[in-house]
């Protein structure tokens, strides 16, 4: 349906392209093409773009729909589904709608979201003598902690995650590193990172999501992650490097249908995009 609906804007791009290069060449050669000539073209022309405005017209209706349906059915088939699951949100990427549908998601799962974090621009904006001066603070606090910036990276994983590292999550919510909401003073098994980047050319995935991952990966830590359709520098190639499964369209009933069945998925790019590798987990489909 996506690809129908990006087929249909591409194609009335053309026409209309063709309809400027047509009336600009009838102009060019007024005086030497036949008149008759040049209105058959130019009704020909008219009569396509009215047929292709008519067909986009058609399948945005019924992708709207279909959208409905499945927005409508969602909530039943995902009802109770992470119940008694305790999970933390991160939110690595840069739009709050990303973050907002995913807590609609588990809300309507039934999931316990005990934590939202959120990691601002200054984790990557921080000169060198800054992280010197907070990976003191950290290891002050946690002596056991690595000497560079991976101190950074353990603090915060092992705060959304672990028990005990909950000081160190308050000392990366004041540097402004992070902006933090919930309870960090018990430990959680499951963490959904919330990615997507506004730039194509965004280092976020390399260098907040990819180490988060391999540290929860290092502690036991169940994780998945979701990001937009329409975000404009996907996280996915991470996901898939690091082997987690994702979902690429949290902002559709798709994706908020497929997020509480990845934790039992096959690591997989779920979605809609083309670097997705299925549509939906396997477990949905056998869901009862």
């Amino acid at each position: 349906m996506f690809a129908d609906l990006r087929y249909h804007l591409v194609s009335l791009t053309a026409v209309f392209l063709a309809l400027s290069v047509g009336m600009l060449i009838g102009g060019l050669f007024l005086n030497t093409a036949p008149t008759e000539t040049q209105q058959r073209l130019i009704r020909r022309i008219q009569e396509d773009l009215a047929r292709i405005t008519a067909e986009s017209d058609r399948n945005r209706r019924d992708f709207e729909r279909m959208e409905q349906a499945l927005r409508e059915l969602t909530p039943r088939l995902v009802k109770q589904r992470l119940k008694a699951r305790r999970i933390a949100v991160v939110q690595t990427g840069d739009d709050a709608r990303a973050l907002a549908d995913t807590l609609k998601a588990l809300r309507d799962a039934g999931a316990e979201t005990v934590s939202v974090t959120v990691v601002t621009d200054r984790w990557l904006e921080m000169n060198d003598g800054e992280k010197q001066r907070l990976i003191h603070k950290l290891r002050t606090l946690k002596p056991n902690l690595p000497e560079d910036f991976t101190a950074v990276v353990k603090a915060l994983a092992n705060g959304v995650a672990l028990y005990g590292y909950d000081q160190a999550v308050e000392i990366l919510h004041r540097e402004g590193l992070i902006r933090a909401s919930g309870d960090y003073t018990l430990p959680c098994r499951y963490v959904v990172i919330v990615g997507g980047s506004s730039s194509p050319d965004s280092p976020r995935s390399a260098e907040i999501d990819r180490p988060l991952i391999r540290q929860w990966q290092a502690v036991g830590i169940e994780v998945v992650a979701v990001e937009r359709r329409d975000c404009a520098g996907s996280h996915v190639s991470v996901y898939r490097e690091t082997d987690i499964a994702s979902v690429d369209c949290i902002d559709t009933a798709l994706g908020q249908m497929a997020l509480p069945f990845l934790f039992e998925a096959e690591s997989a790019a779920y979605g809609v995009k083309e670097s997705a590798e299925r549509v939906i987990p396997s477990a949905l489909l056998e869901a009862k």
